[in-house]
């Protein structure tokens, strides 16, 4: 299949990154308006887990909604595939595929959040470009400020960048021509510098903050 890269790197540019944010035990969920503009909706309708899995298609939902906390961390940690993708059918009537990643976060009084970030991966599928697919024909990700943030370097951000839309470490050195060890080490300097708890709570933190 032939692949357009002017429109792929375009879409790339135009790529938005939604957050949301799970409180497991409370069963409230807060999404920024970028995740809502991505699923059509208006920013703060949907506060629930409920509420959501009624945008997904009814063969993805068990996936999309259900969460295997254990996995999750575990998968994040030994740089798996942590990523989930399937899809939502967008207020418009639209179906679109969405690749969401998470991280677990437990406080020091053992409340339980999920963290993740989500993109919208249609083009991508339509493309070929899936995750091992042709990743010599991927785009460069745009570079990052020269001010984003003094304390991250410019190839910690790339890596996070990646990180954000589901990418791992191996994935990421094919991407960006450095080895595996280098990708996990910027991304546990990463880490380390935004006080996170892992590559994904990292990521996070990147896309609140605007650093990417």
């Amino acid at each position: 299949m032939d692949i357009d890269l002017a429109r792929l790197t375009s879409h790339f540019e135009d790529l938005g990154i939604g957050l949301w944010d799970y409180d497991i035990d409370a069963d409230v969920l807060e999404c920024d308006a970028t995740w809502c503009h991505l699923l059509g909706v208006p920013p703060g309708s949907i506060r629930s887990i409920a509420e959501f899995s009624v945008y997904v298609l009814p063969a993805d939902r068990h996936q999309a909604t259900a969460l295997d906390l254990a996995g999750i961390n575990a998968m994040v940690e030994a740089d798996e595939r942590y990523h989930i993708d399937f899809r939502v059918v967008r207020a418009d009537g639209q179906v679109r595929w969405w690749r969401s990643i998470a991280s677990l976060i437990i406080d020091s009084r053992q409340h339980r959040r999920a963290l993740g970030c989500v993109t919208d991966t249609t083009e991508l599928r339509q493309f070929g470009t899936t995750p091992l697919a042709e990743e010599e024909n991927l785009p460069e990700l745009q570079e990052a400020p020269p001010d984003a943030d003094p304390n991250l370097s410019t190839r910690e951000i790339e890596c996070l960048r990646w990180v954000s839309i589901g990418k791992t470490a191996w994935e990421t050195s094919r991407i960006v021509a450095i080895s595996q060890r280098t990708v996990e080490f910027h991304l546990s300097n990463a880490v380390r510098k935004l006080e996170a708890k892992n590559k994904v709570h990292a990521a996070v933190i990147a896309v609140r903050s605007g650093i990417i």
